[in-house]
């Protein structure tokens, strides 16, 4: 089992999508369990976890505390663990990053806002610092789900078919279904030949042509 623990303020955000579809069922299946943790609950009396940040500027950043104690939570559970502080100028999450991700028992990830998270939180927790791409988000929840999706699909069972993984064969950015001729605003927009001659080695040849 993948465990992946999320910190974040706004643990709303992510439930829907951990709910639905193939990570639904890999949830209700054991395959994958998703936690939560607020730093907000570690601080019941103040109700607040940010502050001005050192050396001046807009913005307030999130203060350590509230988010080590959410870290010490994700102890209790045994098993390897991996630390990831979502930031934007962290590490490019790739494929390569899941099937190591995958290895791990225990994914925790730091969720920050505003600012950001008090560097302090990695430093004291060894985590990674980790991006999904080269452009700001609002929070961490977007790119923590992103990153346990891409993970669990790495998992032994997470999917109906293991030929399923796009990247274990030859896919393509172009797909098609039925009908073979589709009609739209007067144009006619058919699925390419090569795709329905059932040539295996054609099909695979055409499909790689189009990453290139």
């Amino acid at each position: 089992m993948l465990r992946a623990h999320i910190i974040t303020l706004f643990p709303e955000v992510c439930t829907p999508y951990f709910q639905c579809s193939i990570l639904g069922r890999a949830v209700k299946e054991n395959i994958i369990d998703i936690r939560y943790y607020n730093p907000i609950d570690e601080v019941p009396l103040l109700k607040r976890v940010d502050s001005r940040q050192y050396g001046g500027g807009p913005g307030m950043v999130l203060k350590a505390e509230p988010y080590l104690r959410c870290f010490n939570k994700t102890k209790q559970h045994e098993g390897t663990r991996k630390a990831i502080f979502l930031t934007p100028g962290g590490v490019l999450f790739t494929q390569e990053k899941a099937k190591e991700y995958a290895q791990y028992e225990n994914l925790i990830f730091f969720c920050g806002h505003y600012e950001g998270v008090d560097e302090r939180v990695a430093e004291a927790t060894n985590a990674e610092h980790v991006s999904i791409g080269d452009y700001i988000l609002t929070g961490g929840e977007l790119p923590a789900m992103s990153i346990i999706d891409a993970t669990a699909r790495e998992l032994p069972g997470i999917l109906g078919n293991e030929t399923s993984r796009e990247d274990a064969r030859v896919a393509s950015r172009k797909v098609y279904t039925r009908p073979e001729s589709l009609e739209y605003e007067g144009k006619t927009y058919s699925v390419p030949e090569v795709l329905r001659s059932g040539h295996h080695k054609n099909i695979d040849e055409y499909r790689q042509g189009l990453d290139r």
